[in-house]
């Protein structure tokens, strides 16, 4: 069986964490989506070969591909895609550089449990991965006939959804899939969708479906997700306490915590697990971790911080009498002392966020903000619940900031 990853997406729903960086290289627990997908894939199918799809901020994917498959003992070979064209370009590109054989097809911009892994192993072809969505109109929706796929409904209109079974990213095929894949046409979005390729081929055999229930896979299309992700990593991987770093005698772990080399927890820090303390990661004096919490590699939270169900990217520092709550914080961002993320608002009702030119429910009740890479903000700036900060931004002191914030815009208030 061949290996390929699907990661050649731009992630624009994802921005701003996809303005410096592409969403397959997003980390879980401090682990780049796609190596996590190599690691944990490749322990159990051992590929006859790995092909990993590729186009926005090629290089950076690349790069990093070739650090984990290092460690990994893999021989990857990436793909180009060249314009982003749909799945079903992608993957016809990645079958023409592979040749004949068998391929398992995974994208790369998803969260999957040990459990999902361990399913998506046993996939032969033709066989796509499904589960069931609280939102299935956002998905390509499954329809059987007979224990078989009839057909999948790209998206459709909420209105007319009738079931909740969803094809999850993940699908089993044989290189003569190719011909389908060949007789695409550009859907409305002016894509080539593999959904339409696999309805073509329903018509001439029989495709089966492998389950795994809802808890097991997100979808990482939306910033909030990717939150979410690292909420489910971190209570369903994270076991126990492992202390690699320095912990004051007067500091107080509790609960499974991941405290990782060179890491440091200040005198009166309180750390409530699940937690994750990456590589050079600091907790400062009277810090406050609170359940949920990831700080990556040299992220700081640093003298009278609380941090809550929340991701420091790399290098993010939140230095002194910040309130971080249900947020994330992008690489290299520097909050000056006092800024706060409201999380919750006055009638308590789920926290909306606008996503390209939309406005999302995102279903949740305790929503932060979203801070692209390398942006700042000045003392005593509040960011109310839902705003997203876009990369390279500047925050003037003490802004309240109640909408969104371009990529490299100044705001002063």
């Amino acid at each position: 069986m061949k290996l390929v990853i699907l990661a050649a997406g731009e992630g624009t729903r994802l921005r701003p964490l996809t303005e410096t960086r592409p969403k397959p290289l997003l980390p879980i627990l401090g682990e780049p989506l796609v190596c996590r997908h190599l690691r944990k894939l490749s322990a159990r199918v051992n590929p006859e070969e790995v092909l990993v799809v590729v186009s926005y901020m090629k290089e950076e994917i690349i790069s990093a591909v070739d650090r984990c498959a290092k460690d990994l003992s893999l021989k990857v070979k990436p793909v180009e895609q060249g314009s982003e064209l749909g799945t079903g370009d992608a993957i016809k590109k990645a079958l023409e550089t592979g040749g004949p054989g068998r391929y398992l097809i995974v994208y790369g911009d998803l969260f999957l449990t040990d459990r999902a892994y361990d399913v998506i192993s046993t996939m032969k072809p033709y066989t796509i991965l499904t589960a069931k969505a609280s939102e299935p109109w956002n998905y390509g929706v499954v329809i059987l006939r007979g224990g078989f796929v009839e057909k999948v409904v790209e998206k459709p209109p909420r209105e007319e959804v009738t079931g909740n079974l969803v094809y999850s990213g993940a699908l089993a095929v044989d290189y003569d899939f190719t011909r389908y894949l060949e007789a695409l046409k550009p859907s409305p979005r002016g894509e080539f969708e593999v959904t339409d390729a696999i309805n073509m081929l329903a018509r001439n055999s029989s495709i089966e479906t492998v389950a795994i229930d809802m808890e097991d896979w997100l979808d990482i299309g939306r910033p909030w997700e990717y939150l979410l992700a690292n909420r489910r990593a971190l209570q369903q991987e994270v076991r126990g306490l492992i202390i690699k770093g320095e912990v004051h005698s007067t500091a107080i772990v509790e609960g499974p915590a991941y405290i990782g080399e060179r890491a440091d927890v200040g005198p009166y820090a309180v750390i409530e697990g699940p937690a994750y303390i990456g590589d050079d990661a600091k907790v400062g004096p009277s810090t406050h971790i609170r359940p949920d919490t990831v700080l990556l590699r040299g992220a700081k939270a640093g003298y009278a911080v609380e941090v809550k169900a929340s991701v420091l990217m790399e290098e993010a520092r939140a230095p002194h009498f910040n309130y971080v709550g249900d947020s994330v914080i992008g690489e290299d961002v520097n909050l000056g002392a006092g800024t706060i993320t409201a999380n919750l608002r006055f009638d308590h009702a789920t926290v909306k966020m606008r996503v390209k030119d939309a406005v999302i429910d995102t279903g949740i009740n305790k929503l932060g903000a979203i801070m692209g890479g390398h942006s700042q903000t000045g003392i005593n700036v509040s960011l109310m619940p839902g705003v997203k900060i876009g990369s390279y931004a500047i925050i003037y002191p003490g802004c309240v900031v109640k909408r969104d914030v371009s990529s490299k815009e100044v705001l002063k208030c």
